[in-house]
C-alpha cells in the first residue's frame, strides 16, 4: 500500500473535514436540521479551497465533503470513511458499524480509507471493536487501499489510556498503514508509542482541542516519533462563530491559513 501519496518529505500534512450531520451544527448550532445540504458542501467547499494548496491530502464525506471537493476540481489524495457516523450503544459500550467496503470507496475516487473506532480496552466490546477495525484493514488491503485507522478513547481517565488501546491492537494483529491517534499525553508516552510502531506511523488528531492546545500537542508529538497531523476542529472551528460574511473571510484567508502554515513548519521541522 502507497502512503507516500499522503506525505511531503515523510510527513502527513493532512485536513481533516468528514464530519457529517455534526458538521450542521457547527453551522447552526440551534437548529440544525434546518442547515440544507447545500450550505453544507458549501462550507466544506470554502474551507478546501483555501488550503488545497497546502494540504498533502484530506479526509472527508461522502455527502458534503465530496462533492465540494469534486466542484473544485483539486487532484490532491483524499480518504473516504468506512464506517456509519456516531456509534450505537450496547450494554452502555460504544459499537461502530462499518457501512461502505473500500471498492467502493475507490471507485469514487479515494486514495484511502479511513475508519474510526470509539475503543476501551477495559471493556467487553474492546474485542468487538477490534474485530470491526480487523475486517476494514483487511478489506482495505484486499482493495489495495491504505488504511488510516482512528482510535478515540472513551470513559478512560488514566494516563496511558491512548497506548495501552494502541497496544491492543498491536497485539491482536490489527495493523493498519497509519494510526490516526489522539495525543498520547506526555513526551514519554509518544516516545513509547513510537517504540511499539516501529516503522509504522502514527499521526495526531486534534479531538476539538482549541488550536493553541493543539500545536503544543503537535510540537511534542512530532519531537518524539510522530509523523505528522490529520488536524480538524482546532483549525476551522472558530470559522463557524464569526458573526458576519466579512468576518468569515477574514478567517478563511488569515487565520485558518496561518494555522496550516504553522503546523506544517513544526510537523516539517522549518
Amino acid at each position: 500500500m502507497d502512503i507516500n501519496m499522503f506525505t511531503e518529505n515523510n510527513t502527513f500534512l493532512m485536513l481533516a473535514l468528514d464530519h457529517r450531520e455534526s458538521f450542521k451544527k457547527f453551522i447552526n448550532p440551534e437548529n440544525p436540521d434546518s442547515v440544507t445540504n447545500e450550505v453544507a458542501t458549501e462550507s466544506k467547499k470554502k474551507i478546501i479551497d483555501k488550503l488545497k494548496d497546502k494540504f498533502t491530502g484530506v479526509l472527508i464525506d461522502i455527502n458534503y465533503g465530496l462533492p465540494a471537493y469534486k466542484e473544485l476540481g483539486t487532484n490532491k489524495p483524499f480518504l473516504l470513511p468506512m464506517e456509519k457516523s456516531g456509534y450505537t450503544l450496547v450494554d452502555n459500550e460504544r459499537q461502530n458499524t462499518l457501512v461502505l467496503k473500500a471498492e467502493e470507496l475507490k471507485n469514487m475516487g479515494a486514495s484511502g480509507t479511513k475508519v474510526l473506532i470509539y475503543f476501551n480496552p477495559d471493556l467487553k466490546s474492546a474485542k468487538s471493536q477490534v474485530e470491526i477495525a480487523r475486517t476494514a484493514v483487511e478489506d482495505s488491503k484486499a482493495s489495495g487501499m491504505p488504511m488510516f485507522l482512528e482510535i478515540v478513547t472513551y470513559d478512560m481517565f488514566d494516563e496511558e489510556k491512548v497506548y495501552r488501546s494502541v497496544e491492543y491492537f498491536m497485539n491482536h494483529g490489527v495493523i493498519p498503514d497509519v494510526f490516526k491517534i489522539e495525543f498520547p499525553g506526555s513526551e514519554y508516552m509518544c516516545q513509547k508509542i513510537s517504540k511499539l510502531l516501529g516503522s509504522i506511523p502514527w499521526i495526531l488528531l486534534t479531538r476539538g482541542a482549541d488550536y493553541a492546545l493543539f500545536r503544543e500537542q503537535l510540537t511534542m508529538s512530532v519531537n518524539n516519533g510522530c509523523r505528522g497531523f490529520l488536524a480538524g476542529r482546532s483549525i476551522w472551528q472558530e470559522y463557524f462563530e464569526a458573526k458576519d460574511e466579512m468576518e468569515k473571510e477574514k478567517f478563511l484567508n488569515e487565520t485558518l491559513t496561518s494555522r496550516f502554515d504553522e503546523i506544517s513548519k513544526i510537523t516539517l521541522g522549518i
